[in-house]
């Protein structure tokens, strides 16, 4: 079977030797392609070395036959198809190598083709991102400035409605009876608060739905002057130190407490409930309503202030 396989052919002794044994491999062998016309086997390149080295004046006469060399260089030619045999391998291992830099090379342009293709998504997207933000911060001034202009309509809407009741006073839990007479009970408190008031001296005076049904429906005083109101407040507060005033007193059935105090709007009633509530929670001393307005001091020492809107209060948290 060895005999049908390729060899090589040296073109100077003329034989056709294995590969392995002539000390080059097939690849090599084929690599060499018109220099095999004048390929030497070793043994033939060795003899053409030791004439070239010893007598170089006599002919080279071609070789018919080999010829019997020494142990010593049948161990040569052994070392030298050894290591033809490792720069053979080294060879294939070039050629991989070579390959594998190639193979490199494609992979890192089309990652770089791919690391571009997606900056550029990713810049695209951010540029669009940034785009949107720069809106929705135009969007969000727009919309504070909206709240600020709604908040200040708000304000003097509520101001207006406040205005409109700084002659009224608020009077909770007399009881309601059929056929009443408001303006004599009125008269009675007046005369048990040591401030009497005529009939003449109110604009009008009725009692109004709550949004509990079973609540008692306090009554709304309107004064026809304002001082009168103040002093009819003032004077229900100083009796109130000394002694109660309840329905008892004026001749109705009961002996819960009847507070007096300024007509507020919805909206400052839901401020001063929020304002008692946060006063509670500091330990703030005093919590009042004068001339319609919210007053809370935290001791008997320090600032009284005003609340005007939950932005105040926010202010004393």
């Amino acid at each position: 079977m060895l005999n049908n396989r390729p060899k090589s052919h040296c073109t100077v002794c003329n034989q056709e030797l294995h590969f392995r044994c002539a000390g080059i491999t097939e690849a090599g062998y084929r690599k060499l392609g018109d220099r095999r016309l004048t390929w030497r086997c070793s043994s033939c390149k060795i003899s053409a070395t030791n004439l070239m080295s010893g007598n170089a004046s006599q002919p080279v006469t071609p070789i018919s036959s080999p010829t019997p060399v020494p142990d010593t260089q049948s161990m040569v030619l052994q070392e030298i198809r050894a290591l033809a045999l490792k720069f053979a391998t080294l060879e294939n291992m070039k050629e991989d190598i070579i390959a594998l830099r190639n193979e490199f090379a494609e992979f890192k342009t089309a990652m770089a083709n791919q690391y571009s293709e997606v900056m550029k998504e990713v810049t695209g997207k951010l540029n669009d991102m940034e785009l949107r933000i720069v809106r929705v911060e135009r969007v969000q001034d727009q919309v504070e400035q909206l709240q600020a202009r709604l908040d200040k309509l708000e304000d003097d809407n509520s101001n207006r409605d406040q205005w409109s009741r700084m002659n009224n006073i608020e009077v909770k839990g007399v009881p309601q009876t059929s056929n009443e007479n408001l303006f004599e009970i009125i008269a009675k408190i007046g005369a048990k608060i040591n401030y009497p008031v005529s009939k003449n001296q109110i604009n009008f005076i009725t009692r109004v739905p709550t949004s509990e049904k079973d609540r008692i429906k306090p009554i709304i005083v309107r004064f026809c002057q304002r001082y009168v109101k103040e002093d009819f407040i003032a004077a229900s507060r100083y009796e109130l130190k000394t002694s109660p005033l309840t329905p008892a007193t004026i001749g109705l059935i009961g002996n819960h407490k009847i507070f007096i105090n300024d007509h507020l709007t919805i909206r400052n009633k839901m401020l001063l409930t929020k304002t008692k509530k946060t006063s509670a929670e500091m330990d703030l001393k005093y919590v009042w309503v004068k001339h319609a307005k919210i007053h809370i001091r935290k001791n008997d020492t320090s600032p009284i202030l005003v609340i005007k809107s939950e932005k105040d209060l926010q202010k004393i948290t």
